[in-house]
């Protein structure tokens, strides 16, 4: 099977191939109207020759016609001089002197134009016009012949002529067409040779995303191209994410299962039995440690490309269902759940996804269940033009606080990553606000900690864009 051609050979096809077409087909159509042109120009001139040569046939007494003529000369009477003239009766045949004792057998007109081709005693080729004439009733047929040799010449150097000109037009539109695909697709072949500069860079969080050595194809490819490396660009980042998304995942694994197995490794060290409940207990947690991980794996690899295409999520309906599931959960704690939303809050919807919203969510209140003394407060604010400087458009914000003892000021920027933990007594592993803090981003959103004005405790905002 043939391999397809590449973009750089039909374009040059589709350039070359219909120039090509188009100048044949003109030059065929040309050579033809030269050659209708000169053959008209001698059938006029052989004309003029029949009407002197009628000009002195008569018809004599016995009916047979005789030639005359006052001055002899002329290449008529110059023996195979290339011009001849017959003359055809029913029952007569005169010859011009020039065929001295030859003759010429009547040939069918050939071509458009009329004209005879004949081949004088020489053998040389002739093109002649045949006329009927009439004189007192006789009807009689004169042919005129010259040589074909001078109009072949011509038509031959009109033929020469124009091939090298339809050849030098071709040749001129062939380099301009190459010129043209050459720089037409300079961009793409820059567009080429920056994404193949990116092979064997691996990306990696510290990569800045404007480096087009590494990680971004960049602009300046023209309108047409500019935006398909944008989508190579929007692929790149959101791969890259979604590695480092994966990693964390691992990371955050590996870490949340070092406390069981630590714990069973203890327990193991200290006695032969370890009690089966213990165990039970240890694989149990460690066994929905992975469960939710394999889950959050599997189920972030295109949600936020297509939240285009999702429907709207009810947030204020979604945060009252994951207050009443906690106060459900955790009965014991006697915590005073609060959830503050005005009219326009309610009525917000986010395009995302759904389980998402509930994950960053459930883990927020979670996290602040565990640490509330006896409230906390839950607030869904519309988003206004500037609702947060960090993001580039208005965003929603859904904000938890708990009345507990809340994180020091110096340990605020590491609460959120991955594994951190401030108190080993109270139960966790760590991974909860790491874990919002990612599908946030992912999509586009932040995960913001800071100390609660009203509560005293922990305030965690989270921002979604709109």
């Amino acid at each position: 099977m043939m391999q397809r051609l590449g973009l750089t050979a039909r374009l040059l096809a589709l350039g070359l191939l219909p120039s090509l077409g188009a100048l044949l087909l003109l030059g065929a159509l040309l050579q033809a109207s030269m050659r209708d042109s000169l053959h008209t120009g001698l059938a006029q001139r052989l004309g003029d020759s029949a009407d002197r040569i009628q000009a002195h046939l008569s018809l004599a007494a016995n009916g047979q016609w005789r030639y005359s003529e006052s001055t002899p000369g002329g290449a008529f009477n110059q023996i195979f001089s290339g011009a001849y003239w017959v003359l055809q009766a029913p029952d007569q045949t005169l010859y011009s002197r020039s065929l001295w004792d030859a003759s010429l057998q009547p040939q069918a007109p050939a071509g458009r134009s009329g004209l005879l081709r004949n081949r004088d005693p020489r053998g040389r080729a002739l093109l002649g016009l045949e006329r009927p004439i009439e004189q007192d009733g006789q009807q009689a047929t004169l042919r005129v012949y010259v040589l074909a040799e001078e109009t072949d010449q011509a038509l031959t150097r009109i033929q020469r002529i124009l091939f090298m000109g339809l050849g030098a037009l071709f040749i001129g539109a062939a380099l301009t067409t190459v010129l043209q695909v050459r720089w037409g697709l300079r961009p793409l072949a820059r567009l080429q040779r920056r994404l193949a500069g990116m092979h064997g860079a691996a990306p990696t969080d510290s990569m800045p995303r404007g480096d087009t050595g590494h990680t971004s194809l960049g602009s300046g490819y023209g309108p047409d191209l500019d935006p398909l490396a944008h989508e190579i660009d929007a692929l790149l980042e959101r791969n890259t994410r979604m590695l480092a998304r994966g990693r964390a995942h691992a990371a955050d694994l590996s870490h949340a299962l070092k406390t069981p197995l630590a714990r069973l490794s203890a327990e193991a060290s200290q006695s032969p039995q370890v009690p089966s409940s213990l165990v039970l207990a240890q694989v149990q947690s460690m066994n929905g440690l992975i469960e939710r991980h394999l889950s959050r794996t599997s189920s972030s690899g295109d949600e936020h490309a297509a939240s285009a295409n999702r429907q709207a999520v009810p947030v204020y309906e979604v945060l009252q269902q994951l207050m009443q599931l906690m106060q459900h959960i955790r009965p014991e704690r006697g915590l005073h759940w609060q959830l503050d939303a005005d009219r326009n809050a309610q009525a917000l919807h986010w395009r995302g996804d759904r389980s998402d919203l509930e994950e960053m969510v459930g883990n927020l209140l979670d996290n602040a269940s565990k640490w509330a003394s006896r409230r906390v407060h839950i607030q869904l604010q519309a988003p206004t033009p500037s609702s947060s400087p960090a993001l580039p458009r208005p965003a929603l914000c859904i904000s938890i606080a708990d009345d507990g003892p809340g994180i020091a000021a110096e340990d605020l920027q590491h609460a959120g990553q991955r594994g951190q933990r401030f108190d080993q007594s109270t139960p966790g592993s760590g991974l909860g606000l790491s874990i919002v803090a990612d599908i946030a981003h992912s999509w586009n959103g932040l995960l913001k900690l800071s100390p609660s004005p009203a509560l005293g405790g922990l305030q965690a905002q989270l921002w979604l864009p709109a």
